[in-house]
């Protein structure tokens, strides 16, 4: 570890595209795309996000999704509830606060400068169909 940065992880930053010039995108259930970035061999990896148009579930499916794709680490604008608890149950650190293109929010990761999430971010959105009348889902 390096200023609470894991060395060799799996990270995965919320994209609006498929390269580190795209745009980092600030929604971790509803991305486009997770670029899952090797830090052991430098490789990236674009991932369509495949929960970004579900009506509802999309932070739990999309954490789901990156989890099993082995990643340690998210890099994103915010995290909702629902995705915070998957996420944090499998261990996975969460960096939020992010902006700019997908290389610039990767350098502030590298260089210990976003900010650790220890709970959810964003409010979650429940799909706008009113399941449960938003509690606890």
């Amino acid at each position: 570890m390096n200023g609470g940065v894991a060395d060799g992880a799996k990270v995965a930053i919320t994209s609006t595209g498929q390269t580190l010039s795209s745009a980092v995108d600030g929604r971790f259930g509803r991305c486009e795309y997770f670029l899952i970035v090797d830090e052991k061999n430098g490789s990236v990896t674009p991932v369509p996000n495949g929960a970004r148009s579900l009506g509802g579930g999309a932070g739990i499916q999309a954490a789901q999704q990156v989890v099993g794709l082995g990643v340690q680490v998210i890099v994103t604008g915010d995290v909702g509830p629902n995705a915070f608890r998957v996420l944090a149950a499998a261990g996975v650190r969460m960096f939020v606060g992010s902006s700019g293109t997908c290389e610039s929010a990767l350098a502030a990761y590298r260089e210990g400068r976003l900010k650790e999430a220890g709970a959810a971010t964003s409010p979650g959105h429940h799909g706008g169909h009113g399941f449960g009348g938003g509690h606890g889902i």
